[in-house]
């Protein structure tokens, strides 16, 4: 009987689980897991930011520097990038809703710093994800529809170097 009644309580819990999983992904893409957003934006960003993770020499992330387009303060946000030819590709999972794609967009630039190299980009746009030629259309094509964008910028040049921390006065380097 308690193994019953065990199993019926975990098979309840998978399909609430379930349910709510299939609900938040319904939603457009800016709107999904809200919970989920401002945890890694309260808490993982800052901390990773913090111990300088993001644009180190092994580091798959890289730090992206951005200017708000409401207040004009400089924003530093770890973004997952990959360089194809002249262009860099950086997922997108909200699409338009993303603040820092947003902010690029309206500025029309930003820099990066990925493996202590920090790049100046231009020309951003958003590309679907079956564009990027990443994932094989039966995969990419859920995430179009779910509204998942890639933002593609042009690498205008690329050269060693340091981002400003916007709590901390500029450095040579940062310039």
């Amino acid at each position: 009987m308690k193994k019953t009644i065990t199993l019926l309580a975990l098979g309840a819990a998978v399909g609430v689980a379930a349910d709510r999983l299939a609900t938040e992904l319904r939603k457009p893409a800016p709107d999904q897991f809200p919970w989920l957003r401002h945890q890694v934006n309260e808490k993982v960003n800052p901390w990773l930011l913090a111990h300088d993770v993001p644009g180190s020499a092994k580091a798959e992330i890289a730090t992206l520097e951005h200017v708000g387009r409401r207040t004009g303060a400089v924003h530093l946000t770890p973004v997952h990038p990959t360089l194809r030819d002249d262009s860099l590709l950086i997922p997108a999972p909200l699409g338009v809703g993303s603040q820092w794609a947003q902010n690029i967009l309206a500025s029309g630039s930003a820099r990066l710093r990925l493996h202590e190299t920090v790049y100046v980009l231009d020309r951003p746009e958003f590309i679907a994800v079956t564009d990027t030629g990443f994932y094989p259309p039966p995969f990419a094509a859920p995430l179009d529809r779910m509204g998942w964008r890639y933002m593609r910028l042009h690498v205008v040049s690329a050269a060693p170097g340091e981002l400003a921390r916007p709590d901390q006065p500029p450095t040579a380097s940062a310039a």
